[in-house]
């Protein structure tokens, strides 16, 4: 008697009928829970998406615990994979962000070359970096080479016009006229 009680709260389980119509299901199939879910079926009165399943063991309750289980780390893949989503395009929004305000800022400032107090170039600081990136080997004794012949280098703009950074950029045309003294000198 016990047996068939268990075997009706299985079916009440996973279909979702009442009692009643779990203990007349299975009575019409001997008592057979598998042919009563087959029946129930096919009328259509299982509720849709449960499965069935019955073992003599005690080893029912582990596994809807582990079908469960499964079905979680599924969901929270999923949820991570979102997250990771949403966190690249964020981290991707933020470098954008970032390098067009390091762009804005080095097309605002320039480097200036002058000769006798006199403007002979102006870049944007955002070429001079380009020109340095892909052309160092040339920039840089070209602007060696203008400061031996007399060519002061500063910057203008609001970031790095400011009288420190200047002052650098002075030290090293200081440093050039020097060397040249002392050449002249011997």
């Amino acid at each position: 008697m016990s047996q068939n009680l268990e075997l009706v709260e299985k079916l009440v389980e996973k279909t979702g009928l009442s009692y009643g119509e779990a203990k007349q299901a299975l009575e019409k199939n001997d008592w057979d829970i598998l042919e009563a879910l087959i029946q129930l079926e096919a009328q259509g009165r299982v509720n849709g998406g449960k499965t069935a399943q019955y073992t003599t063991s005690g080893a029912s309750n582990d596994y809807q615990q582990n079908q469960q289980s499964q079905q979680n780390q599924q969901n929270n893949q999923g949820e991570k994979k979102s997250t990771a989503g949403e966190n690249f395009k964020k981290t991707t929004k933020s470098i954008g962000e970032w390098l067009k305000s390091v762009f804005d800022k080095g097309n605002k400032n320039s480097l200036i070359m002058q000769k006798n107090n006199e403007k002979k170039l102006e870049i944007p600081v955002t070429a001079f970096v380009v020109l340095l990136i892909f052309c160092f080997w040339v920039i840089i004794p070209l602007m060696i080479v203008a400061l031996f012949f007399g060519c002061r280098f500063s910057f203008s703009g609001n970031e790095l016009g400011k009288e420190s950074v200047n002052s650098a950029m002075g030290k090293a045309t200081d440093i050039a006229d020097n060397i040249k003294s002392e050449f002249k000198a011997n």
